[in-house]
Order: C-alpha cells, then structure tokens, then sequence
C-alpha cells in the first residue's frame, strides 16, 4: 500500500529536487516503521519477503529499489543479497511457492 502511496505521489511531481526530498522522507519513515522488525529476520524470512513484495507490487525488491534510489544502489544491495544466498530480482509464482501461497490464504480468510 505504501509503495502504490508513493508511486502515485512521484507520478504527480516534476521537479527532481521535490522528488528527492520527498524519498528521502519516505526512507525516513519506513526504516522508522520497520527497520527493527527487518534486522530481526533471518536469510529465509527476508527471501520471503521479497517474494511477497514481488506478488503484492508486481515488481520485484530490485526493481523498487532502482527505481527509488538508483541503479547503482540496486546494483549494490543485489550483490549483497547475493553474498547471503538471496537474489533481489526473485519473482513470486504461486505454483512454485505454493507453501507461501496456502499461507496467506489461510491469513486472509482469518484461519490463521
């Protein structure tokens, strides 16, 4: 929600300089947000993530994160992923992560 939030706001400006800002505070308010949650996760969790990311946004981490910061940040961030065995560019597909799939069915209709 928050990234279609901010997709829709970048859409509406122009000026380059008001983007930037405007990033940086929503950076701001995202390590805020979550920051702490995410240095808990383990490897596996954060792969998860991404994958989840990947199926509510349709783009994937690496995507999002070039597009807000830059190419060369997606660049970097990848590389680290990859030292911890993740790949930022991973795809959701309902068939191959059909665990993860039965999981947020159960969620969304309060099984779980």
């Amino acid at each position: 929600a928050k990234l279609r939030e901010y997709d829709k706001a970048l859409g509406k400006m122009e000026d380059p300089h008001m983007k930037k800002i405007f990033l940086k505070s929503c950076e701001k308010d995202l390590r805020k947000e979550f920051e702490d949650e995410m240095k808990e996760m383990s490897v596996s969790q954060g792969r998860i993530l991404m994958k989840l990311i990947d199926r509510e946004s349709g783009k994937t981490t690496y995507e999002i994160v070039e597009q807000l910061r830059g190419n060369f940040q997606a660049v970097m961030w990848n590389a680290l992923a990859t030292l911890f065995g993740n790949n930022m560019k991973v795809k959701y597909d309902p068939v191959e992560d059909i665990m993860i799939e039965r999981a947020i069915r159960l969620v969304e209709t309060g099984q779980i």
